[in-house]
């Protein structure tokens, strides 16, 4: 028994003497720019260089490793870099990796970092020292990533849709912001293809601005002059500045700009209703927008711990009109119906919209924080006419006065930990948005309406980093609590006010084999309707096509999986999606008028999708090389009255990215974008999308002063589209002015940058308001 007893007490004393002489070593791995390394291996030796423990970096590059033993040497390694041995102590602090390098002669050959890295939610691309810093500004830097394409209004990730991008943590909120940051005062770009738990449910893809650390204090600024000469001019002025001392930051931005935009089309629309109608339509529009946005803000850093800021952004019009026309030949039965004339006007009165938002950024003890507070008001006036003068029935005028306001509060807290040698968040989300939509005709041709939206949401979120010896594992839930109430004429619906309760799990997996990088993830996503699909109010087009909102619409809830691997400058992706009740567009008959069409929304059963790409990314010398191959795969059954509507064709992508660093201060781009026919939902691609781009670019001064010459769309190529909806079919040819010159100048003094460490609350409720901006 006494035996037995001093066995226990051993035990415990031997235990107690285990826990007691732990030691936990942690620190930051970042490469030769400062810039954070995920994945690398840390690994604790012991005098005779045996393995003992080991770990990998996260996402920030910080690590966290525990030894029970005799802990000599500690070996961090990183492929490409130059293998580092420290001795161990507790607090490891920054650990910096070099490129490795090999003394050829009397040429020393230093290895290239890698441009591209996995990690747990999608694609790290370095930007500093490589040729996209070199590209012009920050939109160019984008239409330079794999998957990533340039539309007309702005850019897409292919199969994802329309992105929401930070910088520095901060939401975008103007598209044109993107042109305001150059190129080389960026350090990386992460496309996140499969957002966590830390993203609203209803974001599908996400990209990650990061800015190079500024140095230096005192005054600076940029000057931006570009020249787009197309169909029509257009001109981009802008002058940014910042002053830095010590811990203080103030900064700010004015950018005026003056577009142009001219747009024709040539429409068929097909009807086969109580008879055969069909309307050949050609039409023009003219857009002129001029305006002047204007943003600033402060910082304030205490200390590498606590950090507090605001900003500012606002944008007033000076012009925001458009003329357009069309004439249209009306057949029934093969028989002439009659023959259209319309000339449209459309003047759009927009108060100065403001969003604010305001941060914390620190740590108290073992926790970290990060608080993120904004508000966003806008309000757009727009009045229209539309003089349609008939040849065989009675000529009309169709006027019509439309508001739209937006207003919004939202507020974000986000504590992070380390634990169990990992990294655990927990957060909360509040959001209250009021949307007001009220169109009124005069005429009463469409009915007059005045809906409001009051949604108010709130949001718990956690998510579980932890690595792996071969890897990190990341674990997410996400919990959304929404109630919707519409209101028409002032007096609530209740058939069309929702209450939603939501739980998002998600998991993501990054293991390396060898040289290769591997990334698994699954998430469950929804996509809930935009504001103005949910507006019921009808408005006129003309007398053969109407277009209206559907307050019934339900979210579309998506369960989507996704496999990489990554090998060099090889990269290979696949993912599989499913969506049910999906949106889609459909097009039905107006009461008493079978002719006539509205064009609204609907949701369908479920509808399946593949997407998958390969992107190879070689550099030689002074080329680097981007190509990417890729396609898109859907399955959905949408009913109709003669039956369903299915898409049979895939839709391929090609990108080939060409850049050419000359000399020092000389580059040049060359790209081609491929976009194939093919079918997606009820809609196809009927004729291939082309997109060329290519730039040369000198800098002067020691880079402080550069210039751009640049070429867009040089083959003017345009997509067309059909739309079946049935007994209706839309066929679309459009031709854009999207073929342009463009010159642009910069300037630089005594360059430094902001110190924003903000983030953005509410980015999704932004987004689906859209406008204002």
């Amino acid at each position: 028994m006494t035996m037995k007893r001093n066995f226990i007490l051993s035990t415990l004393l031997l235990l107690a003497a285990m826990v007691a002489t732990a030691t936990d070593f942690i620190g930051k791995v970042v490469d030769e720019n400062g810039a954070a390394i995920a994945f690398a291996n840390v690994v604790i030796l012991n005098p005779d260089s045996a393995y003992i423990a080991g770990t990998t970096t996260d996402g920030e590059g910080l690590f966290s490793v525990e030894c029970h033993h005799d802990c000599a040497i500690i070996k961090v390694s990183y492929l490409g870099y130059q293998t580092l041995y420290l001795p161990t102590t507790g607090d490891l602090g920054t650990i910096q990796l070099l490129p490795e390098s090999t003394l050829l002669g009397e040429v020393t050959v230093t290895a290239t970092r890698p441009t591209y890295k996995l990690t747990t939610e999608g694609i790290k691309t370095d930007v500093d020292g490589t040729l996209l810093s070199k590209v012009g500004t920050a939109n160019k830097v984008l239409e330079n990533l794999p998957g990533v394409q340039k539309k007309a209004d702005g850019i897409e990730v292919f199969g994802k849709g329309t992105p929401l991008i930070y910088v520095n943590g901060r939401q975008l909120r103007d598209k044109n912001e993107l042109d305001q940051i150059q190129s080389e005062n960026i350090q990386s770009v992460e496309l996140i293809t499969n957002p966590g738990a830390k993203y609203k449910a209803d974001v599908e893809s996400v990209i990650l601005i990061k800015t190079k650390r500024p140095q230096g204090e005192g005054f600076s600024f940029n000057t931006t002059a570009s020249y787009y000469r197309s169909r029509n001019n257009d001109l981009d002025l802008g002058f940014d500045w910042n002053y830095r001392h010590r811990g203080l930051d103030v900064f700010g931005s004015v950018w005026y700009n003056d577009y142009h935009d001219w747009a024709s089309s040539d429409i068929t629309l097909d009807v086969n209703t109580d008879r055969k109608w069909q309307m050949l339509e050609k039409s023009n529009e003219n857009d002129v927008r001029r305006s002047l946005y204007a943003s600033m803000g402060a910082n304030y850093i205490f200390n590498d711990n606590h950090a507090i800021g605001f900003r500012y952004d606002t944008k007033g019009w000076f012009r925001h009109d458009g003329i357009g026309s069309f004439t249209a030949d009306v057949t029934a039965d093969g028989v002439f119906y009659d023959h259209l004339d319309n000339a449209i006007s459309e003047d759009t009165k927009s108060n100065m919209p403001h969003t604010l938002n305001a941060y914390y950024n620190g740590k108290i003890g073992k926790t970290g924080i990060d608080f993120n507070t904004d508000y966003m008001f806008w309000k757009d006036r727009k009045s229209m006419r539309n003089d349609e003068v008939s040849q065989e029935q009675e000529s009309r005028v169709v006027t019509s006065r439309s508001v739209a306001r937006n207003q919004l509060w939202a507020s974000k807290l986000v504590l992070s930990w380390n634990l169990w040698k990992g990294s655990l968040q927990a957060g909360a989300e509040y959001d209250l948005t009021n949307r007001n939509d009220d169109y009124i005709n005069p005429e009463q041709i469409v009915p007059t309406s005045m809906t409001e939206q009051r949604e108010r949401s709130y949001t718990v979120f956690t998510e579980y980093a932890h690595p792996l010896p071969f890897g990190q594992l990341r674990l997410g839930l996400r919990n959304e609590n929404v109630t919707s109430n519409y209101y028409n004429q002032g007096v609530k619906i209740d058939d069309q006010s929702k209450t939603y309760h939501h739980i998002f799990p998600s998991v993501g997996l990054v293991a390396r084999v060898g040289k290769v990088q591997l990334m698994a993830n699954y998430a469950m996503k929804i996509q809930r309707p935009y504001y103005f699909m949910l507006n019921g109010a009808v408005t006129y087009a003309n007398r053969f096509t109407w277009q209206s909102g559907n307050p019934m619409l339900k979210p579309s809830v998506i369960n989507q999986a996704s496999l990489m691997a990554m090998w060099r400058w090889v990269n290979v992706m696949l993912d599989y999606k499913r969506t049910g009740d999906v949106i889609v567009n459909v097009g039905e008959s107006v009461e008493g008028s079978p002719e006539t069409t509205l064009l609204t929304r609907a949701n369908v059963d479920h509808a399946d999708a593949i997407r998958a790409m390969v992107s190879f990314s070689p550099k030689f010398g002074i080329y680097q090389l981007s190509l990417t191959l890729g396609f898109i795969k859907d399955w959905i059954k949408i009913p109709s009255p003669v039956g369903f509507i299915s898409p049979s064709r895939p839709i391929y992508l090609v990108q080939f990215n060409n850049g050419f660093k000359i000399t020092p201060t000389l580059s040049a781009q060359a790209n081609l974008s491929f976009t194939s026919k093919g079918d997606k939902e009820n809609m196809s691609l009927t004729r291939a999308g082309w997109y060329t781009y290519v730039s040369l670019t000198k800098t002067f001064l020691g880079d402080r002063l550069s210039v751009q010459v640049a070429g867009h769309n040089l083959l003017n190529a345009q997509e067309n589209i059909k739309i079946r909806y049935g007994t209706r079919s839309f066929f679309q040819v459009y031709n854009g002015d999207s073929r342009q010159v463009e010159i642009t100048v910069r300037y630089k003094f005594n360059a430094t940058g902001s110190k924003w460490r903000g983030g953005s609350a509410g980015e999704a409720q932004k987004a689906r308001m859209g406008g204002g901006n």
